[in-house]
């Protein structure tokens, strides 16, 4: 199935991994209440002791952790980049996902693997992208004049944060609050315009592969990204 089909069938989902996955038991609780037309396959971490692999391990998804070598006389030390790319290409090859979703994957990925991938990649960033690509994203727009702060999900490439942004969620910055409140506020932005955009998808809304070749747009639809202003 290709992301640019409209289907009855539910849109198969690989996600990959770092952290605590609050973002993947969002997906989680929306696909077993039937509100997101998705079948998560598997769930991949870089991270041995991810919280996001139990929370996929206590539902029953399949799940794999490629986080250190196991054998040879390598074996215990952390696997290098290219290790993991090969180890988690076989993984999405063996799974054949519509859609891999990185959430809280904090490696970045080669070209080769992304290009190899059986499915296109998206993933959640936590700025208004182009703004603020890489790490410390909260504290940084505090540190500026900025007025709205957000997220976004964009295509993957192997620039850092730099492929076609799909949808962003914004909200306004209290100067006077702290990196961490400020993260808090933005973490409920993610929770909803990753499903969202992952609906948009499944539902042939945003054709990722028209998007990727830069062929016409649905006409109906706005200049991209699609924005919510969610603020509470």
């Amino acid at each position: 199935m290709s992301v640019s089909t409209v289907s009855t069938n539910p849109l198969k989902v690989a996600v990959l991994v770092s952290g605590s996955g609050s973002n993947l038991q969002v997906l989680i609780d929306a696909m077993q209440a039937g509100s997101l037309p998705i079948e998560i396959v598997g769930v991949i971490s870089n991270v041995k002791d991810a919280y996001a692999v139990t929370r996929a391990q206590q539902v029953g998804i399949a799940t794999a952790v490629f986080s250190h070598i196991t054998e040879g006389e390598n074996a215990g030390k952390r696997m290098g980049i290219k290790t993991f790319e090969r180890h988690a290409s076989a993984q999405l090859n063996d799974w054949q996902p519509d859609l891999v979703v990185l959430a809280g994957f904090m490696r970045v990925l080669s070209d080769d693997f992304i290009s190899s991938s059986p499915a296109p990649m998206i993933n959640l960033h936590p700025s208004l992208l182009p703004k603020y690509k890489g790490l410390d994203t909260h504290q940084r727009v505090l540190q500026s004049s900025d007025v709205h702060h957000g997220c976004s999900v964009h295509v993957v490439t192997a620039e850092l944060d730099a492929g076609q942004v799909l949808t962003q969620a914004m909200l306004a910055v209290d100067h006077s609050e702290s990196a961490q409140a400020l993260q808090a506020r933005v973490q409920k932005l993610e929770h909803q315009v990753l499903p969202w955009t992952i609906l948009l998808i499944a539902h042939g809304v945003l054709d990722i592969k028209a998007i990727n070749e830069q062929t016409a747009a649905t006409a109906y639809l706005p200049e991209l990204p699609l924005k919510l202003w969610l603020d509470s």
